[in-house]
């Protein structure tokens, strides 16, 4: 695309001129093309809070993942800013990640909407268990950040005193959450009486921990289980329904990628002998399967259930590594794992 095509686009988005950036789109001009302060039309459009043009943009296949090339801050950061509710949830739900972090600043969505005395985009973000125990790369917490604008602000004070009430509805509200998970208190203490008794007595077996920025934020009691290692607890919870596909936000993990990483052969037995269990799927950060965990962490115990299971042997992570391949990283060539491998 030449510097031309692109300059038409991104001055029509700062000029809210519609007309004219559904003719440019249309005739093919790249919309995630970059000024030359490192901004995308979507960004300029977020920033402006135009929800008709960040609209446009999207269905145009806009990119809301991207960060700036200038402070790494995204189209949502930008929308946050501008203020506009309309905004924010296009982008949102577009895909945007909530929690997303500016490369410069370390600034969350969340931080920012504080930062710019948004109430109305806190309680919002809040809604959707944006998290609140985050750090900026200054050293600043949510809460040392929202002290810190009280004390240097006089003028908006009230949307900042708006906005902290939000804030200390939605912690009295993981506060309850936190209370009422008494089979995921039980399953981290492996305490496998009471979660029998608890699951008895109607337990939802696939309830998910509240976002806290903590290791158990959105797990399920069974992958917690798996992960830690508590067998009969796994048999338990499976007995019960528990979804054996279930997946957590940080790794994009299901249990057996917790088992097998953690090197639980037992709980990796009943896991694959489990009906409807997913052996291949492949983990959203790495894209390994849990065979490659297995193998990487050197769990050969691990490794050989699911070969032994019918683990496919031809996916590949991110990396682009084979479980072969991976074998051959870890264990050495002439393992018998590794052979094994190959020779299958």
């Amino acid at each position: 695309m030449s510097d031309a095509a692109r300059t038409l686009l991104l001055n029509a988005v700062r000029r809210d001129d519609l007309h004219e950036v559904r003719g440019l789109l249309r005739n093919g001009v790249d919309v995630n093309a970059r000024g030359s302060d490192g901004l995308t039309a979507l960004m300029v459009a977020a920033g402006k809070g135009n929800a008709e043009l960040v609209r446009m943009l999207l269905d145009a296949g806009a990119d809301v993942y991207t960060s700036d090339s200038v402070a790494g801050a995204t189209a949502l950061h930008k929308a946050v800013q501008a203020g506009d509710l309309d905004t924010v949830k296009l982008i949102i739900e577009a895909g945007a990640f909530v929690d997303a972090v500016a490369t410069s600043t370390g600034h969350t969505p969340l931080l920012d909407a504080f930062w710019y005395k948004r109430p109305d985009i806190v309680g919002y973000l809040l809604d959707l268990n944006a998290g609140l125990n985050l750090s900026t790369h200054y050293g600043f917490s949510m809460r040392d950040h929202f002290e810190y604008a009280l004390n240097v602000n006089t003028l908006g004070q009230e949307k900042l005193l708006a906005a902290e009430a939000l804030l200390k509805r939605r912690i009295e509200s993981d506060e309850r959450k936190i209370a009422s998970q008494e089979l995921m208190a039980a399953t981290a203490a492996g305490d496998l009486i009471n979660v029998q008794v608890l699951l008895a007595n109607g337990a939802e077996v696939d309830a998910r921990y509240p976002v806290l920025n903590g290791f158990n934020d959105l797990h399920t009691p069974l992958l917690v289980a798996a992960r830690d290692g508590h067998t009969e607890i796994v048999r338990a919870l499976i007995a019960a329904g528990a979804d054996i596909n279930a997946t957590e936000p940080t790794f994009g993990a299901v249990p057996l990628h917790k088992a097998v990483y953690n090197g639980h052969a037992d709980i990796t037995k009943i896991l694959v002998d489990t009906p409807g269990v997913d052996i291949d799927f492949q983990g959203a950060t790495n894209g390994y399967t849990p065979l490659h965990d297995a193998l990487w962490h050197g769990f050969e115990d691990c490794a050989r259930i699911l070969i032994n299971a019918g683990a496919r042997l031809d996916l590949v992570g991110h990396d682009d590594k084979t479980p072969y391949e991976m074998a051959a990283d870890i264990f050495g060539d002439d393992h018998d794992l590794t052979k094994t491998l190959r020779d299958a």
